[in-house]
């Protein structure tokens, strides 16, 4: 019914995503569906719409971004980041983490308030995202009750002021996360990490293109750094790229 090499065509030029990295299937399901439900009757029509409209484009772009996360999402994993600094992670001065495909932020503060709650406070977060919109959210670092479901009374007292019947995360965490915009598929991958988080994206990938994030990943971890998985993930060929496997959803790099 709609043209869909053509939308993916104007969503590289238009916001330098390039679709054809995602499950084919999937995707496309998505987008017909979206534009199907929004009753124009051509490719034409949309990518017009598209153009001028700009709560549109917003919201078609997080329908093709993936915008799904919260504060420590699958708590009883996350959680285990305490044992892993502390057993698996070499000692630094300073400790570096990346969190990719950090949405909302919350990923990036729910890892910060860990290693606050265990006295390592010498950290500083990377949190990348392809969505402006979700980074400029993150920056701000205001969530409501709902956002907070999963964050212990005692967190929130420790690391968020209260205010206007929100939440905000307290300055002195803020400080240590950088947000920049980031394209898994395109960009030049940063280096010298001690762990970095990739949670619940890759799944929408393709087979090639998650064996090059995994392999770039590896090039971007310090010796012995970590990289931490979704609950629905895999690295199947983890040894092929270096690393060993810790336990469900961590995956350390060997040193060669």
């Amino acid at each position: 019914m709609y043209d869909i090499n053509r939308i993916h065509d104007y969503v590289y030029k238009e916001f330098n995503i390039r679709l054809d990295a995602y499950k084919s299937v999937q995707m496309n399901r998505r987008i017909e569906n979206f534009i199907s439900k929004l009753e124009f009757n051509t490719t034409s029509d949309f990518i017009r719409e598209c153009s001028i409209d700009k709560h549109l484009r917003e919201n078609f772009l997080d329908l093709i971004t993936i915008n799904v996360t919260q504060f420590f999402r699958n708590s009883d994993i996350f959680f285990r980041l305490e044992e892993l600094f502390k057993k698996y992670i070499p000692k630094r001065d300073v400790y570096r983490i990346w969190s990719s495909a950090c949405s909302n932020g919350s990923e990036a503060y729910s890892v910060a308030m860990i290693l606050e709650n265990i006295n390592m406070p010498n950290y500083e977060i990377l949190a990348t995202d392809i969505d402006k919109k979700m980074l400029n959210y993150a920056e701000k670092a205001i969530y409501t009750t709902y956002d907070l479901r999963n964050v212990s009374s005692e967190y929130i007292d420790k690391y968020f002021n209260f205010f206007n019947d929100k939440f905000k995360v307290k300055d002195f965490i803020r400080n240590k996360i950088e947000f920049i915009r980031h394209d898994l598929i395109l960009d030049y991958f940063p280096s010298c990490f001690d762990l970095i988080l990739c949670r619940n994206v890759v799944i929408y990938f393709t087979k090639d293109e998650k064996m090059k994030i995994y392999n770039k990943f590896y090039d971007s971890l310090n010796n012995n750094g970590v990289v931490f998985i979704g609950a629905t993930e895999n690295i199947y060929d983890y040894k092929q790229i270096g690393f060993n496997k810790l336990g469900t959803f961590f995956y350390q790099k060997v040193v060669k």
